[in-house]
């Protein structure tokens, strides 16, 4: 017997009678799509072809019980309950962790990090070659471009393939790690080939390869797209014989928020018809874009008062009959056909006229790009509608909890004038860490509005310096965790204000209400001025260092008492800080240099003891490697990674140093807030460029931070951020001249021998600059390159006759006669 023909609103999605339809709900092919799940680019750029786009979509029959396929659904079995978990953490898809590709923008180069937050690459535009190939057919894919071109010898990987789709052509991009592969590839696939005889209106040029977009939270991300389009509606007509009443409904309607299936409704102003040829006048009040579920039951009577009740009410037709699953099935296959997406949510169940969705991509020009390819585009389930795309600007930063609490006050006033201006501002806890951090996003169209509030809320979070005149207020004694250290926490306490010192930077920083932090800073200015002690810094030889460990900075600890002595593993030499007197600072030598104590094997530090600093761990962090960190003390090791050994590592200092654990990026960047994060892997740029000046240099012009690569052979690259032009070999600045000769130049041996020259009556041909010397004859000389010159002032002519005329006229003739010059 023949298999049942497929069912065509199975395929839609929205077959209403389950187990009980005749036809077939076997899965059928559409158009494929890349999936929408969270992967890396490098996983999504070969699936373009792969996934359905239906899986996104929850399956109307298995939330009924009673979808027959099972498995084999097309329509997603797993979305509901994923929707009721996002729900209950009432937390939008970007409370989680977003993709980190851990790549930046630094110095005019994207570079990728690795463990221990390593540069393990720096990329250039330089490096880098793209062609864009026109006029290919709708249905080419990444695989079957790259498949194609195997033919032609010309060997790629799909990743470094985009495909862009307009109304009735597609186009592909393709991008190399190679600065001469575009032109040779371009070349190949113009000649008239089998590809040209296929495809004869392809066309292969050259364009600008550019760099992929790093992720950096410092700066405003533009990957998040919102669209929306309006759900199936139809318009209702309110029919009545007296203009006048038409009037009163329509201003009743529009001045009040009545409802129809919950959304609310709003009217056209009355116009007015002919029932018929013969008939009354009637005048009709239309209620355009209700629900498609809409009937005449569903008009509520109290829209019109009870002696307005018209005489007719009309329903009209659904202006298209695709189902809410299909239609965002739809719009995602518009949106993946732009590029690989991180991930999306849509939500066609909210009340209101329109659906909604909102995506990610892992690349900021395929969001531009999407924006501009969909926007105001019909839609293909409705012409008569189009789809609403709009670019989403973000901002994110990470806090510490302590500090947001010292300062949401101040937040939550100044996100008052972001509400006025459409932006949205959301707080919600980081993962990890038992939520010790909140994160802060700022969203908006805008995106002059959100970088302005992105600057009023950084302004918010650098904190209050406490300044001593023009510099920043510090003391040697903060150090260590001595008394004044301690006179500052219970500071902290009395006054609601965080305190935060940094060590390497040497300030202090306030967090909390203004005129709080106005009267903290004025205790801290008097403490620091009254203090009488210092701190005291005891650098220790590797016989020091294993003495200490093993019990001896216990024994110094014990004897100064609590908070005066701080161990700093971490610097090198490794250290001792004694914050106390001068005395104490006597003692802590002395028992260095006797070592009384013999090494114990059990004197090392505490379970809750920092690694670094061996006191009691202040707000503790716990590594993978399972060893305590004040957050501080971490936070100092990572940034000390710049001068410590060869190479920038971010090591563990645990079990006395000789952990050495490489912190992977994923740890570093849940133990650290946003900016600590940022600022590590920008210094962790800048020690890798310092620290290879064979391969990468700086540009040379004065606060300019941009890089370039080192070359063999001279090469003029030109500065993309000032336009300096810098031979990439010698390192100077030098147009039209090769390095030979700018180095003889500047070394002033030029100087001398244009003098030498002038002395024995050696002249430079003004145009090709080679060298003439004249031993008799008249002025007019002719040069190798052509040029007819004057002798006597070197000026240059086209034709003989003309410096002939110049000598006459300038210099009494064409020779050199003494008393024909004076």
């Amino acid at each position: 017997m023949a298999s049942p023909a497929p069912c065509k609103f199975f395929a839609s999605g929205y077959c209403m009678r389950g187990e009980d339809c005749r036809y077939s709900h076997e899965k059928t092919t559409i158009i494929p799509q890349v999936s929408i799940s969270a992967k890396k680019p490098s996983e999504v750029a070969t699936s373009h072809s792969t996934q359905d786009p239906r899986s996104q979509i929850p399956c109307y029959h298995h939330s009924r019980g009673n979808c027959r396929n099972g498995s084999a659904c097309p329509y997603s079995h797993t979305a509901e309950k994923q929707k009721e978990k996002a729900a209950e953490a009432d937390l939008d898809p970007e409370g989680k962790q977003n993709y980190d590709n851990f790549t930046r923008d630094f110095g005019g180069a994207l570079a990728k990090f690795d463990v221990g937050a390593q540069v393990s690459k720096i990329s250039l535009p330089t490096d880098f070659s793209a062609a864009r190939i026109d006029g290919l057919p709708l249905d080419v894919t990444a695989e079957s471009f790259v498949s194609l071109l195997r033919k032609k010898g010309v060997h790629l990987m799909p990743e470094c393939v985009r495909i862009r789709r307009y109304d009735d052509t597609a186009s592909a991009d393709v991008k190399v790690d190679d600065p001469t592969f575009a032109k040779g590839f371009c070349s190949k696939l113009n000649e008239k080939t089998f590809l040209k005889t296929k495809y004869p209106n392809m066309k292969a040029s050259h364009v600008s390869a550019g760099l992929q977009s790093g992720t950096n939270s410092h700066q405003i991300e533009c990957k998040k797209i919102q669209c929306s389009w309006f759900k199936p509606s139809r318009t209702v007509w309110l029919h009545f014989r007296s203009e006048n009443v038409a009037e009163k409904v329509s201003e009743r309607i529009n001045s009040k928020s009545f409802k129809v299936l919950g959304q609310t409704i709003r009217s056209q102003p009355p116009t007015g018809r002919m029932a018929s040829l013969l008939g009354p006048l009637t005048w009709t009040v239309m209620l355009p874009n209700l629900p498609a579920m809409t009937t005449q039951k569903d008009i509520p009577t109290y829209i019109t008062l009870p002696h307005h009740i018209p005489q007719r009410i009309e329903i009209g037709e659904v202006n298209y009959d695709v189902e809410g699953e299909e239609a965002s099935a739809i719009v995602m296959s518009l949106l993946l056909g732009v590029g690989p997406i991180e991930w999306s949510q849509i939500s066609t169940e909210l009340e209101g006229k329109r659906a909604k969705a909102v995506a990610r991509y892992y690349e900021e020009s395929d969001a531009r790009a999407a924006v501009t390819s969909l926007q105001d585009m019909p839609l293909p389930f409705c012409k008569a509608l189009t789809l609403t795309v709009q670019l989403i600007s973000t901002a994110k930063f990470k806090v510490a909890s302590s500090i947001f609490n010292a300062i949401q006050s101040r937040i939550r006033t100044v996100s008052q004038i972001w509400n006025e201006q459409h932006l949205k501002f959301k707080i919600y806890p980081s993962a990890g860490l038992k939520q010790q951090y909140r994160v802060l996003k700022i969203e908006g169209e805008a995106s002059k509005d959100v970088a302005a509030a992105k600057e009023a809320l950084n302004g918010i979070l650098d904190g209050i310096t406490v300044m001593d005149g023009d510099k920043p207020l510090w003391t040697s004694s903060l150090m260590g965790n001595g008394t004044v250290f301690q006179k500052f926490k219970r500071i902290q306490q009395d006054h609601g204000v965080i305190i935060l010192r940094n060590k390497r930077k040497q300030e202090i920083k306030l967090y909390g209400p203004e005129e709080n932090c106005k009267e903290v800073e004025s205790i801290i200015t008097t403490i620091i001025g009254n203090a009488s002690y210092t701190a005291h810094i005891i650098e220790l030889k590797p016989e020091d260092f294993r003495w200490a460990c093993n019990g001896g900075f216990r024994m110094i600890a014990t004897a100064l008492g609590d908070n005066i002595a701080t161990f700093d593993i971490v610097s090198r030499p490794r250290r001792i800080l004694i914050a106390g007197t001068e005395k104490e600072y006597e003692t802590a030598l002395k028992m260095i240099g006797k070592k009384e104590s013999k090494p114990q094997s059990e004197s090392v530090t505490a379970k809750e003891d920092c690694v670094v600093c061996w006191g009691t761990a202040d707000n503790p962090i716990l590594t993978k490697c399972n060893h305590v960190y004040c957050i501080e003390c971490f936070e100092l090791s990572c940034s000390a990674a710049s001068s410590n050994g060869k190479t920038f590592s971010i090591n563990c200092h645990g079990d006395m140093g000789r952990c050495q654990v490489s912190f992977s990026l994923e740890e570093l960047q849940e133990i650290l807030s946003s900016k600590a994060f940022e600022d590590i892997l920008e210094a962790s740029f800048s020690s890798h460029i310092q620290r290879n000046p064979q391969t990468f240099r700086y540009c040379p012009k004065p606060n300019c931070d941009t890089i370039y690569r080192v070359t063999d052979t001279m090469h003029f690259n030109t500065c993309t951020e000032c336009c300096t032009v810098i031979c990439t070999y010698c390192h100077h600045q030098h147009d039209n001249k090769t390095c030979a000769e700018y180095e003889y130049e500047s070394s002033g041996k030029y100087e001398a021998t244009l003098k030498m020259m002038e002395k024995i009556g050696i002249k430079s041909c003004p145009k090709c600059k080679t060298s003439i010397e004249k031993t008799d004859g008249c002025n007019h000389i002719e040069c190798k390159c052509g040029a007819h010159l004057c002798w006597v002032c070197l000026e240059s002519f086209e034709y003989s006759k003309l410096c002939y005329d110049h000598m006459s006229a300038k210099h009494g003739g064409c020779f050199s006669l003494p008393f024909l010059q004076e």
